[in-house]
């Protein structure tokens, strides 16, 4: 398979909601009805608030997105590609952090503030300057944090090791938001037991870390799923070479064990 959208994303030549677009329309035939919408509305919501300060444009598209446009947080506790897909994120109107965060950032675009994606622990925040300081957003509800309520949250989810410092929160790359994003993603299908798009987006995984080993564990598991075991053992085979020291890569190997010892004839 290949995915010429993700190809170049090191050298950051296309939108990363460009290619995110691109991904939903690789599943769904219907997105750019979706996308089209979507664009309407921020469009309407940033002709509204023209002619404020940026902190006032800043506040309202923040309270809009999720009063007017009706956005919020999944309420499930299990994965879906629903709640990732940004075009089903925008019908449904409901979603995951990192795609509500991406559908934010393009409102507060079009409104003309420049926000950026910090890959923080959880789940990302958007981040957003003017000349004087700046901004955390939590994108499953729109509230701007305060400095303190950052750092509180850094250090209830990283472990005691790590320390704070304002020098980590930068805008992350887009080769680091898609491969948050996909991964999500690609779990989210593992869970929907939709296992032919979990293979797709493993593919696309792929295109952007080229024989990463545990990407390949995980092919192997969903052909595995797919009844294509040679495929699997050729993936899983490769995993335990590569990393013979993951936890994985033990239990892995009695499976290959088990799967090419003889199997008794049955009369």
């Amino acid at each position: 398979m290949r995915f010429s959208y993700l190809e170049h994303v090191e050298r950051e030549i296309l939108p990363t909601i460009e290619i995110l677009w691109e991904i939903s329309r690789t599943f769904h035939g219907d997105s750019d009805a979706y996308v089209g919408e979507y664009y309407q509305l921020i469009r309407e919501l940033a002709e509204h608030h023209r002619g404020q300060t940026e902190h006032e444009k800043l506040t309202a598209i923040c309270r809009a997105f999720y009063r007017e446009l009706g956005f919020s947080e999944a309420p499930e506790s299990h994965l879906s590609a629903k709640r990732i897909l940004l075009d089903r994120v925008i019908s449904y109107r409901t979603g995951l952090p990192i795609a509500m965060a991406v559908l934010l950032q393009e409102a507060l675009a079009y409104a003309g503030l420049q926000a950026e994606l910090v890959d923080f622990p959880g789940y990302p925040l958007l981040r957003c300057d003017d000349d004087q300081r700046s901004y955390f957003i939590d994108p499953c509800n729109g509230r701007l944090l305060e400095n303190e309520q950052v750092r509180e949250r850094f250090s209830e989810l990283t472990d005691d090791g790590h320390d704070f410092a304002w020098e980590l929160l930068v805008g992350a790359e887009q080769k680091t938001i898609l491969v948050r994003y996909l991964t999500d993603l690609k779990h989210a299908f593992i869970q929907d037991r939709a296992f032919a798009n979990a293979l797709t987006t493993v593919h696309m995984l792929l295109t952007l870390l080229p024989n990463d080993p545990y990407e390949i564990r995980d092919r192997g598991y969903v052909l595995e799923e797919l009844d294509c075991p040679q495929a699997a053992v050729d993936d899983y085979q490769y995993f335990v070479e590569q990393c013979p020291d993951d936890p994985s890569a033990q239990l892995l190997r009695l499976q290959l064990e088990t799967w090419a010892a003889p199997q008794p004839i049955l009369h």
